[in-house]
C-alpha cells in the first residue's frame, strides 16, 4: 500500500525510470517480434510436397550450417527408383539465371528450376505449354516473348512458351540438370499419410539421404535466404542486448539519484520503526509497480511498431523478400518480464545503499551532499581501470585474431572505470574550466555549485561519457578498418584495372573467355582427411597446378581425395603448398568448370584492354576494392547508426531525467538566489552553465577513453596487415553527439526553472 501511494502521488519522480523501462521493453518486444517472425520456414516452392529428401550432411560450414553434398546422377537415379512405389519423385536442381539489365537481389543464384519442380509448389501453367527443349522457358512474362538472360554460361535468349503463377524461370528437366551444380533435394508428392510415407522413404534409402517432413523442411531453406536472415538477426540481437544494458544503466542512475534525494524521507521511515529490509522492499515494490506499468505500455507499442519495420529491413537486405512481422505473444510477455527483471537489477544498489542510512543521520543531513565516492565505487572503478589498461598493454603479445576483441573489451572496461571515477576528476576539471570566472558572480556560483554537487554532475556526465565514448570507438574503429581494408584489398590486386560483375553475383563463362588477364572460378569442394570430411573454398585458375595452403593438412605429392560440387568423387595429387594461395584449394579451371557448371567468376585481373561483355564492367583496382568496402559498409553503417541512435536515445532519457530531478530539487537554492537579487536570466545562465559544464566534462572523458581504445584497435589492424594504418578520428559524429547532449542538458535544466518562475508569477 505504501509503495502504491508513493508511486501514485509522486509519479513525476519516477518518470525517468518509467520512460527508460518502457523504451527498453518496446525495443525488446519489437526486436523479438521481428526475430521470431524471421525464423527459417519451409520454402514456399515446396508447399505442395509434404515429404522431401535431402542429400547427406558431412558436418557444418563456417556459418554453422550443415555442409550438404550433392548426389551424383547415378545416386539420384537409384534413390528415385527406390521411392517411385510410394510417391511421385521430383528432383529439384536449381541454377543461376538473371534477366539482363536487372540487379541481383540476392536470389538470382536460385531462380532457375526444372519444369517438373512446379509440382512441388503447386504452381500451374496459366497459359501456353511446358518447355520441351533448350531455349524454351516458362515464367511470369508475356507469352511468346523473347527473354534476354544471363546464366553461368553467358548471355542467352529464351522464348517464353508458357506462363505460370509461380516465381522463377522453368526450363526442361534435362536442361536444368545440366546447368545445376548437382542435386541436393528430391521432392515427394504423396496422396496418403505424409508421416507414413516419410518413414517408408527413410527405410528404403537408408544413409543415402535424410527424409524431412512438416516443419522439419525449414532446413531446406536456401543458404542465400538463411544468410540474409542471419544478418537481420545480428542487428536484432544487438538491439536487444544494448537495450537491456542501457535500461539497467538508466534505471540504476535514476534510482540512485532518487534515493539520494529521498534521504530525509527514508530516514523518517527508519525513525518510525522501518527496518533496512522494509526500506529495501519498499524501493523494490515501487520499482516493480513502475516496471509493470511501463511494460504494459512498452510491449504493445513495440509489437505494433514491428510490422512497420519489416519493409525497411527487406529493403536494406536484412530480411528476404516477402518477409512480414507477425503477432508473437511470447515476445510481448517475455519483454514485460525482462523489463521487470532489468528494473529490479537497476534498483538493487540504490536500495541497498538507502537501507544502510541511519535514521538520525538522514534526518540531520544538510542540503550539501555527502561524499561522492564510496569505498565500493573506488574499488570497482580502480579494478575496471586496471583491467582495461592491462588488456591494452597485453594486446601486442596476443594472437592476431584476438586483438580486435581485446580492444573492444578494454574500451568497455575503461568506459566503466571513467563513469565510476568521474567524481574524482570532475573537481580538477571544473577548477580548470572556471579558472577565468573568478571575477564574475555568476561564474563563482556556477563553480562552487558544481564543486559542492559533484555527485549530481557525475550523474549527468556519466551517460554523456558512455555515449561519446561508444560513438568515438565504434565510428572510429569502422573508419580505421575500412581505410585499412582499402589498402590491403588494393595490395592484393596486382593490376591497375579489373573486370568486375555489373549488377550480377559473378561473371559468366562467356564474359571471362577471351579477356586479357587472369581469373579465378569459385567453387566448394569436400576433402577427406582420414575419417573426417571437411568443406573448403576452392578456385579454378587456368593452367594452375593443384595447390593447397598448409592449413588444409595435405603434404606435397600426397593424394587429395575430394568430392566435387556435382557429387563426383576424385583424387588429385598436390603439386604445390602455398600459404598465400588465393583459396585453401587451387585447382585447374577446366576441372572446376566440368564439375561445377553453375560456378561464377569473381573478377578478371586485366593485362590489357577488356572485351565488352554482358554483366561486366571495367574499373580500377582501387575503385573495385572501394565498391566492395562500400557495399559491406552500407550494412555496417546501418548497424552502427542504429546502435548509436539507441544509445543516444537512452542518453537523452538519462541526462534529461537526471537534470529535471536535480534541478527540481534545487528550487529552494534558486529561490534564495532570487531573494538575493538574481533575476530569472541570471538563474538560467547559472543552470545553463552548470549543464554545459557537466555535458562537456562527460564528453571529454568519453572522447579520451574512446580515442585511447582506438589506438589499441589500430595496433591490432597494423599487426594483421604488417604496415602502418592511419588512425581515423570521427570528429563529425563525436561533435554531433556532444552537441545533442549539450542541448538536452540545457533544455532539461531550463524547464523546471521556467515552470517554477511561471508558477510564482501566477
Amino acid at each position: 500500500m505504501i509503495a502504491w501511494a508513493m508511486v501514485r502521488h509522486r509519479f513525476a519522480s519516477f518518470a525517468g525510470t518509467f520512460v527508460a523501462i518502457a523504451l527498453g521493453v518496446a525495443v525488446v518486444a519489437g526486436s523479438v517480434t521481428l526475430y521470431l517472425s524471421s525464423r527459417p520456414e519451409p520454402p514456399e516452392r515446396y508447399r505442395s510436397a509434404p515429404v522431401m529428401v535431402q542429400a547427406p550432411s558431412v558436418g557444418t560450414n563456417d556459418f554453422g550450417e550443415p555442409e550438404i553434398r550433392s548426389w551424383t546422377h547415378d545416386e539420384m537415379a537409384d534413390i528415385s527408383e527406390k521411392l517411385r512405389d510410394i510417391a511421385t519423385v521430383i528432383p529439384d536442381p536449381v541454377f543461376y539465371v538473371q534477366e539482363e539489365g536487372t540487379q541481383d537481389q540476392g536470389t538470382a543464384r536460385i531462380d532457375g528450376h526444372a519444369w517438373s519442380s512446379t509440382a512441388l509448389g503447386g504452381y500451374r501453367l496459366t497459359s501456353g505449354r511446358k518447355p520441351d527443349k533448350t531455349g524454351e522457358v516458362v515464367a511470369r512474362k508475356a507469352l511468346n516473348s523473347r527473354l534476354e538472360v544471363i546464366t553461368a554460361k553467358g548471355p542467352e535468349s529464351w522464348t517464353v512458351v508458357g506462363t505460370t503463377d509461380g516465381p522463377g524461370y522453368y526450363v526442361p528437366d534435362a536442361d536444368a540438370l545440366g546447368r545445376a551444380s548437382g542435386v541436393r533435394v528430391i521432392g515427394l508428392t504423396v496422396t496418403g499419410n505424409p508421416a507414413q510415407a516419410a518413414s517408408e522413404a527413410q527405410a528404403l534409402i537408408g544413409p543415402a539421404g535424410t527424409v524431412r517432413t512438416g516443419a522439419d523442411r525449414a532446413v531446406l531453406e536456401p543458404e542465400e535466404i538463411t544468410r540474409i536472415r542471419w544478418l537481420g538477426a545480428q542487428l536484432l540481437i544487438a538491439l536487444v542486448t544494448l537495450g537491456t544494458f542501457a535500461t539497467v544503466f538508466v534505471v540504476a542512475s535514476t534510482c540512485a539519484l532518487t534515493a539520494a534525494q529521498r534521504r530525509r524521507e527514508l530516514g523518517l521511515l527508519r525513525a518510525a520503526g522501518a527496518t533496512p529490509g522494509q526500506v529495501r522492499r519498499l524501493m523494490y515494490a515501487e520499482t516493480t509497480l513502475i516496471a509493470l506499468l511501463a511494460g504494459l505500455v512498452g510491449a504493445p507499442l513495440g509489437a505494433l511498431l514491428a510490422p512497420l519495420l519489416a519493409g525497411p529491413m527487406v529493403d536494406f537486405g536484412l530480411e528476404p523478400p516477402g518477409y512480414a512481422a507477425t503477432w508473437q505473444p511470447a515476445a510481448v510477455g517475455g519483454s514485460i518480464l525482462l523489463g521487470l527483471l532489468v528494473a529490479l537489477a537497476g534498483v538493487a544498489v540504490a536500495a541497498r545503499r538507502a537501507s544502510r542510512v541511519s535514521p538520525m543521520a538522514a534526518l540531520r543531513e544538510a542540503a550539501a551532499e555527502t561524499r561522492a565516492m564510496t569505498p565500493a565505487r573506488w574499488v570497482s572503478g580502480l579494478l575496471s581501470a586496471a583491467a582495461g589498461g592491462a588488456l591494452l598493454a597485453a594486446m601486442p603479445s596476443m594472437p592476431t585474431a584476438s586483438k580486435s576483441t581485446a580492444g573492444l573489451g578494454a574500451a568497455m572496461l575503461l568506459l566503466t572505470a571513467a563513469a565510476l571515477l568521474a567524481p574524482v576528476v570532475i573537481g580538477p576539471l571544473v577548477r580548470l574550466a572556471t579558472a577565468g570566472w573568478r571575477g564574475s558572480a555568476t561564474g563563482m556560483v556556477v563553480r562552487e555549485g558544481t564543486l559542492t554537487g559533484v555527485r549530481r554532475v557525475a550523474s549527468t556526465a556519466a551517460p554523456v561519457l558512455v555515449t561519446v565514448g561508444i560513438t568515438v570507438l565504434l565510428t572510429g574503429m569502422i573508419a580505421t578498418i575500412e581505410e585499412a581494408a582499402g589498402i590491403d584489398g588494393t595490395a592484393q590486386i596486382p593490376a591497375a584495372t579489373v573486370l568486375a560483375p555489373d549488377g550480377t553475383p559473378g561473371l559468366s563463362e562467356a564474359a571471362v573467355q577471351g579477356q586479357p588477364g587472369t581469373s579465378r572460378l569459385g567453387t566448394r569442394v569436400l576433402i577427406t582427411r582420414g575419417q573426417q570430411i571437411v568443406g573448403e573454398d576452392a578456385v579454378g585458375e587456368a593452367g594452375a597446378p593443384v595447390t593447397v595452403t598448409p592449413e588444409v593438412g595435405v603434404g606435397l605429392g600426397s593424394p587429395l581425395p575430394l568430392r566435387w560440387a556435382d557429387g563426383t568423387i576424385d583424387t588429385l595429387t598436390v603439386r604445390r603448398i602455398d600459404p598465400d594461395a588465393a583459396a585453401p584449394v587451387v585447382l585447374p579451371r577446366e576441372l572446376v568448370r566440368r564439375h561445377d557448371p553453375d560456378a561464377l567468376t569473381g573478377m578478371v585481373v586485366l593485362a590489357g584492354d577488356p572485351r565488352p561483355a554482358a554483366g561486366a564492367r571495367a574499373l580500377s583496382a582501387r575503385d573495385y576494392v572501394q565498391e566492395e568496402i562500400d557495399e559491406e559498409g552500407r550494412l555496417v553503417d546501418l548497424f552502427l547508426w542504429v546502435l548509436i541512435g539507441l544509445t543516444a536515445g537512452y542518453t537523452a532519457i538519462a541526462v534529461s531525467n537526471t537534470l529535471l530531478m536535480a534541478t527540481a530539487a534545487r528550487r529552494p537554492e534558486f529561490r534564495a538566489l532570487r531573494l538575493a537579487g538574481a533575476g530569472l536570466g541570471q538563474v538560467l545562465r547559472i543552470t545553463t552553465a552548470e549543464a554545459v559544464l557537466a555535458a562537456v566534462t562527460g564528453a571529454l572523458l568519453g572522447g579520451l577513453v574512446g580515442g585511447l581504445s582506438l589506438t589499441g584497435v589500430r595496433a591490432a589492424v597494423e599487426d594483421e596487415l604488417g604496415q602502418d594504418v592511419a588512425l581515423v578520428i570521427p570528429w563529425e559524429a563525436a561533435l554531433g553527439v556532444v552537441g545533442l547532449c549539450v542541448v538536452l542538458a540545457v533544455v532539461a535544466t531550463a524547464v523546471p526553472v521556467l515552470r517554477r518562475s511561471a508558477t510564482s508569477a501566477a
